[in-house]
C-alpha cells in the first residue's frame, strides 16, 4: 500500500483525467504542440468491458471527452450489453456471476470480439464501390471496388464553398486507345481495380457448416428471377447453353455423358464465386494482350484510363489512372470528346491523330552540370572559340549566352564572375603572343557586361561589340 501510495503523484501526472483538467483552457500553450500530429490520424479505441460495470463505464466517458475536447478523429467500439440482462435476478448470486463470466454469447464472448473488430473495419476500411459498364450489352457491367479510395477533387479557385468533385456510382467505357498513344500525362491518383464478390458470412459454430452443404440442388438449369428487368436476356441465353450442351450427350460413352450431366447440375446451381463470369477480369485479360488502355467517363467532363500493370513478370493488376477534370488534359490527344474512330474518316481525309505539337516549351540541348568535368569542357570550349576570332564570333557569345543562361537559372551567379575574371586573364595572354586584337576586344566585351546587374536577365542577350556600336 504504501508503494501505491508513493506511485500516486506520478499516476496523476500521466492519467487522461488530469491531463484534461490541465488541457482545458491552455489550448493554445507550447506545452500542449506535441497534440497537433495527432490531429492528423484517427484513433479507434476498442473497449473490453462489461456495461454494468461502473468503473468501465466511467473510463469510456473520460476517453470520450479525450477525443471532443482535443478533437482528435477517432471513435469509440463497445460490446453490446446482453438482451436478457434486465431479467437476471439480482438476489441470485449465481445467475449474476454466471452473466458476469466472458462466455460465447457474453458481452466479452468470441461473437461479442467478431462484432466489434468487423464494425471498425466496415467504417474504416470500406471500399469505394462502383459499377463498371462496357458497352450495351447488360451482361458487361458489373461492380467493382477501386482502392485506395479516390479522395474527392476539389477545383483550384478560390471559391470557398466550390463544390467537390466525385467519381459517379457507374463508370463507363467509352473507348480504347493504345498505351503508346496515351503516353505518361499527368494524372490526380492511381489506384487498383477489383471485381466485388459476395462472400458470404462465415458461421462461427461448425454446426452450421451441414446446413450450408444441403442447400445444393440437383436441379440441372438455375431457377430465374421472373421480376428482373433482364429476365428476357437471361432465359434466351439459357436456352441457347441448353442447346449447345445436348451435343455431349450424343457421344457414344454413355457414362461419360451422365458424369457429365452430373458435373454441369451441381455447378449450374450453385456456381462459385472464382467461377462466376465477370466484366472486370475479361477487359483485364483483353487490356494485356492488346496493349492497349480503356477510356473511362468518372463523371461529367471527368476522364481516366483504365490499364494492366505488372509488377513482376508473373503477376499483373487492373489499374484506374484519374486525369484532372476537363476534356483538353492530355495536350497530345486533343479534345477528348471529339475522338472518334479510324472508320468514321472520309476516304480522302487523312487522320490527325494523336495531335501534334506546334511548338516545344523547352529546349533540347540542355546543360548538365552534375560532374565538374562537364562544367570544365563547356568552359573550355567558351576559350577555344574566342582565340579563333573573328571567324568563330558567332560560335563563341552562342556558347556564352548558353552557359550564361543555365547559370542564372540555377543561381549560379558566381560562375558569371569566375568566366569575367577568365576572360580578362586570357585577353592579356592573347595580346601577349601578338593574335587578333579583335579576340582581346571582345573579350574584354563580355567581361564587362557579365558583370553588369542588367545582364542578369534570362531574356537578355549579350551581343558582340560591334552591334552595340552601330546600335
Amino acid at each position: 500500500l504504501s508503494r501505491l501510495l508513493r506511485d500516486y503523484p506520478k499516476f496523476q501526472k500521466s492519467s487522461i483525467r488530469t491531463f484534461l483538467q490541465n488541457y482545458i483552457g491552455k489550448v493554445l500553450d507550447a506545452e500542449f504542440n506535441w497534440l497537433k500530429p495527432l490531429k492528423i490520424v484517427k484513433w479507434n479505441f476498442i473497449c473490453l468491458g462489461i456495461q454494468s460495470d461502473g468503473y468501465f463505464t466511467r473510463a469510456v466517458a473520460t476517453y470520450q471527452k479525450l477525443l471532443d475536447y482535443t478533437g482528435i478523429k477517432g471513435q469509440l467500439f463497445m460490446p453490446r450489453p446482453i438482451k436478457d440482462s434486465s431479467d437476471t435476478n439480482e438476489n441470485n448470486s449465481n445467475e449474476l456471476l454466471k452473466n458476469t463470466l466472458p462466455t460465447h454469447k457474453s458481452e466479452l464472448g468470441r461473437t461479442a470480439m467478431f462484432e466489434m473488430v468487423e464494425k471498425l473495419c466496415e467504417t474504416n476500411f470500406k471500399p469505394f464501390e462502383v459499377i463498371l459498364k462496357c458497352g450495351g450489352y447488360f451482361r458487361l457491367e458489373c461492380p467493382i471496388l477501386i482502392w485506395p479510395p479516390p479522395a474527392p477533387y476539389y477545383p483550384l479557385n478560390n471559391a470557398k464553398n466550390a463544390t467537390p468533385l466525385t467519381l459517379a456510382s457507374k463508370l463507363e467505357v467509352c473507348g480504347y486507345l493504345s498505351l503508346s498513344d496515351i503516353g505518361s500525362p499527368a494524372s490526380l491518383s492511381r489506384h487498383l481495380i477489383l471485381p466485388k464478390v459476395e462472400r458470404e458470412k462465415v458461421s462461427r459454430r461448425t454446426s452450421d457448416k451441414s446446413a450450408n452443404t444441403a442447400k445444393l440442388t440437383s436441379d440441372k438449369t438455375p431457377r430465374l428471377d421472373v421480376n428482373q428487368p433482364n429476365y428476357e436476356y437471361e432465359k434466351l441465353e439459357q436456352e441457347i447453353r441448353e442447346f449447345y450442351t445436348k451435343d455431349v450427350k450424343d457421344t457414344d460413352d454413355a457414362t461419360q455423358a451422365e458424369e457429365f450431366d452430373s458435373k454441369t447440375s451441381v455447378s449450374c446451381s450453385m456456381p462459385s464465386e472464382s467461377q462466376k463470369e465477370s466484366v472486370c477480369v475479361l477487359l483485364h485479360g483483353v487490356l494485356k494482350v492488346e496493349n492497349l488502355a480503356a477510356l473511362v467517363i468518372l463523371n461529367e467532363n471527368w476522364y481516366g484510363f483504365l490499364f494492366s500493370y505488372a509488377d513482376s513478370k508473373k503477376k499483373s493488376n487492373l489499374m484506374l489512372n484519374i486525369l484532372p477534370p476537363g476534356n483538353n488534359v492530355i495536350p497530345w490527344l486533343g479534345d477528348m470528346q471529339m475522338l472518334g474512330l479510324i472508320e468514321d474518316l472520309m476516304p480522302n481525309e487523312s487522320s490527325t491523330f494523336p495531335v501534334k505539337a506546334e511548338k516545344r516549351s523547352y529546349s533540347q540541348s540542355c546543360v548538365v552540370w552534375i560532374n565538374r568535368v562537364s562544367l570544365q569542357s563547356d568552359i573550355q570550349k567558351v576559350l577555344r572559340h574566342a582565340k579563333k576570332m573573328p571567324e568563330k564570333m558567332q560560335h563563341f557569345y552562342k556558347e556564352l549566352n548558353r552557359i550564361r543562361r543555365a547559370a542564372l537559372s540555377i543561381g549560379f551567379v558566381e560562375l558569371l564572375e569566375a568566366m569575367a575574371t577568365l576572360f580578362d586573364k586570357e585577353a592579356l595572354n592573347l595580346a601577349a603572343i601578338n593574335a587578333n586584337p579583335e579576340c582581346a576586344l571582345q573579350l574584354k566585351h563580355a567581361s564587362i557586361e557579365l558583370r553588369k546587374p542588367s545582364n542578369r536577365d534570362l531574356k537578355v542577350s549579350i551581343v558582340p561589340v560591334q552591334a552595340v556600336n552601330m546600335a
